[in-house]
């Protein structure tokens, strides 16, 4: 675009300025009068800076008069209209796509509430007016003061959003919500609540229906096992039977462990978490532990060593702690050779209390290891048969971690051996009398 603005301009000047001269040349007051040319020049143009400044607030207004300024004042305009035009067109442009996203939104079942950086709300979708009853004064206000479940606040405030939480609706009796934040830009959130009422009481109908079963069963099993002792007691028993009394004790007493662990389980899955703990000796339990295998390995002859920060004690329910170390020491004896080492490394780290337990055994292939805490997986079904386990031992392990705060981790290669680690917090920790001296 060929611009001459500025040289019109110009020229407005030398013609002032010729103008000025020939009159002071006339007057004998050359100076003067060139001073004064000057002078109007620029009186002339502030004049036209003032109507180019009331045509820009009339374009502010979103008014769009023509101009009808020229020279430079003329060009500037045209540039301003053909911004405003286009910041028109994208603002159009935008309002649109933001329209879509609403409507989209809008059509969803889940809720869904963007927050500022602040945790102001700053818009929400209908499912979340309906299933919070907002209104238009919420607009502006911190969503932890229309939602005010602690157990939400505490959530929103720690600022991990790694794992969604579950609670139960303050707005209506029963239903069960799943919360799930997001961050993006610069601390602003999303937040996506979904209605899991459904899944959960499903969940806890599943859970009902095993617990009830295994109960049930417990009662038979009892009395079969009696008779069972009873039979192979018998002297008069005949020599057919006892094979036949032996394999049936053995797979009673596999049954009894099976129901054992799945009551275990339900409760670590029902209880409500417990919020006074003892203070647990890991060294001490872990050797307790320790004997209590050596009297059941028969000539296995494996070796237990407990190394590391052998005074840690950490604060927790030493049943529970005890029952997920013990699964995995046996599991470590279970799946070695005679006459291996098992270790058990307790460490405290800057974030957490470490515990652990490994073996120089068969190992596991990595493509398991994602599913090692699922209930009844197994790694090798028919090894696992044979050596009694049920395939619940590491889904309690987990239940009992997680009820402490804590977490898994799983090393392990085939023909190496493998080490499962527990991860304590460190708010778990006691701390010692000489360190808090």
């Amino acid at each position: 675009m060929d611009r001459k603005g500025l040289a019109y301009e110009l020229r407005w000047l030398a013609l002032f300025v010729f103008i000025g001269g020939i009159i002071g040349l006339a007057l004998e007051a050359l100076r003067v009068c060139l001073g004064l040319a000057v002078f109007l020049f620029l009186i002339w143009h502030f004049y036209k800076l003032k109507k180019f400044e009331e045509w820009v607030i009339s374009i502010r207004r979103m008014k769009k008069p023509v101009h009808n300024f020229d020279g430079i004042w003329a060009e500037i305009a045209d540039d301003i209209t053909r911004l405003s035009n286009r910041y028109q067109k994208d603002k159009l442009r935008l309002q649109a796509v933001v329209s879509r996203v609403q409507e989209m939104t809008s059509a969803l079942t889940d809720a869904v509430i963007l927050l500022d950086s602040q945790g102001n709300i700053e818009w929400w979708n209908t499912a979340a007016q309906m299933m919070f009853d907002f209104r238009n004064i919420d607009l502006g206000h911190k969503l932890i003061n229309l939602i005010r479940h602690p157990r939400f606040i505490h959530y929103f405030e720690d600022g991990d959003y790694s794992e969604p939480l579950d609670i139960d609706s303050i707005k209506k009796n029963g239903q069960r919500l799943q919360f799930q934040i997001h961050l993006f830009g610069h601390g602003d959130k999303l937040v996506i609540v979904r209605d899991a009422t459904r899944v959960y009481k499903l969940e806890q109908m599943r859970r009902d229906f095993v617990a009830n079963v295994s109960h049930e069963l417990r009662t038979p099993l009892t009395v079969l096992h009696g008779y069972l002792e009873t039979m192979a007691d018998n002297p008069d028993l005949p020599k057919g039977f006892e094979k036949a009394i032996v394999q049936m004790q053995s797979q009673g007493e596999r049954m009894r462990i099976l129901i054992e662990d799945l009551i275990t389980l339900t409760k670590l899955e029902t209880d409500e978490r417990e919020t006074h703990f003892e203070e647990v000796h890991l060294a001490s339990m872990i050797t307790t532990i320790f004997n209590d295998a050596r009297a059941l390995i028969g000539d296995r002859e494996h070796e237990f060593t407990v190394k590391g920060d052998t005074e840690v004690k950490i604060k927790g329910n030493e049943k529970e702690v005890r029952s997920a170390i013990s699964n995995l020491v046996f599991n470590a004896i279970n799946y070695s050779p005679k006459k291996i080492e098992v270790t058990v490394k307790i460490k405290k780290t800057h974030t957490s209390v470490a515990v652990a337990v490994r073996d120089k055994g068969i190992g596991i292939d990595p493509k398991h290891l994602p599913r090692l805490t699922e209930r009844f997986y197994r790694v090798d079904s028919g090894r696992t048969t044979a050596l009694g386990g049920t395939g619940l031992g590491l889904a309690i392990v987990k239940h009992v971690l997680l009820r402490h705060d804590a977490e898994l981790k799983v090393r392990s290669m085939p023909g190496k051996g493998s080490t499962f680690t527990c991860h304590f917090p460190l708010s778990r920790l006691v701390e010692s009398e000489e360190h808090a001296a």
